[in-house]
C-alpha cells in the first residue's frame, strides 16, 4: 500500500525551522515506516481568497493535490509537529474511509482531568480577550467551538494539526471546505472546526491516539500556572525544571505538536533538550 506523509511549509519563517529541527526526525521516520514525504513549500491560493484569510486554509488544498494521488492512505503534519524518535505508524489502525484525527487537548470534551480542562480554558478565555476578541457568555469550559454558535460541552473538538485521510476517498471533501465555508474570525482557528463539523455531521471521524498529536504549548501553560499539580500528574520530581517537563512529555508521547509555541519548540531544539 502506497503511502504518504505531506505537509506545508511555505515562507522562510515556517520553513527554516521546520527543515532545521524538524526534517531529520521526519525523515528517519519515513524510511522506517515507507512512507513517501510530500512537501509543499509554497501557497497554493494566490487568489483574493488565498489572500484574504489564513494561510493554514491551504492544507486544505495540499491534501487534495494531484501529488496525493498514487497513494491509498496519507498523513497530514503541520509543520510544528515534532516526531518522537519511538514514534508507531498511526496509519497501522487507519479506516481508509474515515478522517482520523485525536481530541484536542484541553477542550471540554479532551481526555485531560477536569482541572487541567478548566485551566486551559482559563488560559484560553485569557488570551483571547487580550487580544479583543469577545468570548460568549457560557458554561466553563469554554472551547473553539463555541465562537462558531456551537456547544463544546456536547461535541469533541479534533485538532487537525494531524490527519490520516484517503485521497481516494476524501479530496472532494477537502475541495468543498476550502471553497464553500467561509472563515470564522479573529481567534476561530481558521479551518479547524469547519472540518471538525461536516466529519462529525458525515459520519467519517475516526479518533486517533492523543499520543500522535500532544500539544506541548497547552500542556506548558498547565505547568507554569498549575506547577504542582502538573508536576504530580506527569510523575514529574517536585522541583522539576523545563527540560525535565520536556523529555517526559515527549518519551510518553509519539508527536509533539507546538501550535502556538514556536519560540518554546525554537528553545528546546536550539539547546538539544529535544533532538
Amino acid at each position: 500500500m502506497a503511502r504518504a506523509i505531506v505537509t506545508m511549509a511555505a515562507g522562510e519563517r515556517c520553513y527554516k525551522p521546520w527543515r532545521r529541527h524538524l526534517y531529520p526526525g521526519w525523515q528517519q521516520w519515513c524510511e522506517r515506516h515507507g512512507f513517501t514525504l510530500v512537501v509543499f513549500e509554497a501557497l497554493l491560493d494566490t487568489s483574493d481568497l488565498g489572500r484574504s484569510r489564513s494561510p493554514t486554509w491551504q492544507k486544505l488544498l495540499a491534501m487534495a493535490s494531484v501529488e496525493l494521488r498514487p497513494f491509498e492512505q496519507v498523513l497530514w503534519l503541520d509543520a510544528d509537529v515534532m516526531v518522537c524518535p519511538w514514534a508507531a505508524d498511526p496509519l497501522a489502525l487507519h479506516d481508509p474511509r474515515q478522517v482520523a484525527m485525536a481530541r484536542d487537548d484541553g477542550s471540554p470534551l479532551a481526555d485531560q482531568p477536569e482541572w487541567f480542562r478548566r485551566g486551559w480554558a482559563h488560559v484560553l478565555t485569557q488570551s483571547l480577550g487580550a487580544k479583543g476578541i469577545a468570548v460568549p457568555a457560557v458554561s466553563e469550559p469554554f472551547s473553539y467551538l463555541d465562537l462558531w454558535g456551537f456547544d463544546a460541552r456536547r461535541r469533541p473538538l479534533f485538532n487537525n494539526g494531524v490527519v490520516a485521510f484517503s485521497p481516494q476517498h476524501h479530496s472532494d471533501l477537502w475541495l468543498h471546505l476550502y471553497h464553500d465555508w467561509p472563515d470564522g474570525g479573529p481567534g476561530a482557528l481558521d479551518e479547524m472546526v469547519p472540518m471538525n463539523l461536516e466529519l462529525q455531521q458525515r459520519g467519517l471521524l475516526q479518533e486517533l491516539d492523543g499520543r500522535f498529536n500532544r500539544l506541548i504549548g497547552v500542556y506548558h501553560a498547565l505547568w507554569r500556572i498549575q506547577t504542582a499539580r502538573t508536576t504530580e500528574w506527569l510523575g514529574l520530581q517536585a522541583h522539576a525544571g523545563l527540560n525535565e517537563f520536556a523529555q517526559t512529555l515527549a518519551q510518553s508521547s509519539h508527536l509533539l505538536h507546538f501550535a502556538g509555541a514556536h519560540g518554546l519548540m525554537e528553545h528546546l531544539c536550539s539547546s538539544g533538550v529535544l533532538a
